[in-house]
């Protein structure tokens, strides 16, 4: 996605209508967006399959695992982990659209979706995951210390977190694409103890896309450390 930087002097709107979307086709071009040196089906099948074998590297997923998918958009990658580990997952979007679109691709009984709202009233009632992923979404997000306190907090200890973003944000706005300069990879490791990080293979994505990724893995601590609240 094309970005700029943000301005002091400018004030802009943000914009999540975007991934308000009427089709799957349109929740696949917005989630997986064409890339110079790839395409929206490349992605959506080479990415896919890289991030789901990858992620059953780093969490140990099973029939009896529940996986919070932040940020699920249309459950391209919750439905190859539950068809690939039997896992349960509970997928949470900001977009209605998304939730909507969700459950009918992934077809499952083993998958649902939330809104951010709906996870905030199930952690105060005791909801935990045993492990989350959140791909390509702390970047593009309005409140990014929110979002990861969020997810924080719907973790058991230890739990383990696989983030993909950009190396820099991008945020929606009624100017284009904004980085504002937030540093995702810290405000993470403020939250969380990071165990590894590693870049989105060309082979799954592009050389371009490959060299502004960065995928970390995350533990929750006993004594977790608590960002902004939400």
């Amino acid at each position: 996605m094309a970005m700029t930087q943000a301005s002091p002097t400018r004030t802009v709107t943000f914009r999540p209508q975007v991934f308000e979307v009427a089709s799957l086709a349109e929740a696949k071009a917005i989630s997986v967006t064409p890339e110079p040196g790839t395409t929206t089906e490349d992605r959506w099948v080479h990415e896919t399959r890289y991030l789901v074998d990858d992620i059953g590297q780093w969490l140990s997923l099973g029939p009896e695992s529940c996986v919070l998918d932040y940020g699920c958009g249309p459950g391209r990658v919750a439905k190859t982990l539950i068809d690939q580990y039997g896992c349960r997952v509970i997928g949470v979007d900001t977009s209605k659209a998304m939730r909507l679109l969700a459950p009918e691709y992934v077809l499952s009984e083993r998958f649902l979706t939330w809104s951010p709202e709906t996870l905030d009233q199930m952690i105060a009632q005791g909801f935990r995951a045993d492990a989350a992923i959140c791909l390509w979404v702390i970047q593009h997000a309005l409140h990014p210390t929110v979002l990861i306190d969020r997810i924080h907090r719907a973790l058991r200890p230890g739990a383990i977190l696989y983030s993909l973003n950009q190396t820099t944000r991008c945020v929606p706005t009624d100017t284009g694409w904004i980085n504002d300069g937030f540093d995702i990879r810290a405000g993470l490791c403020a939250a969380f103890a990071e165990e590894d990080l590693h870049q989105l293979p060309p082979t799954a994505s592009s050389q371009q896309l490959s060299e502004i990724t960065m995928i970390q893995v995350l533990r929750k601590r006993a004594a977790g450390l608590q960002t902004a609240s939400a």
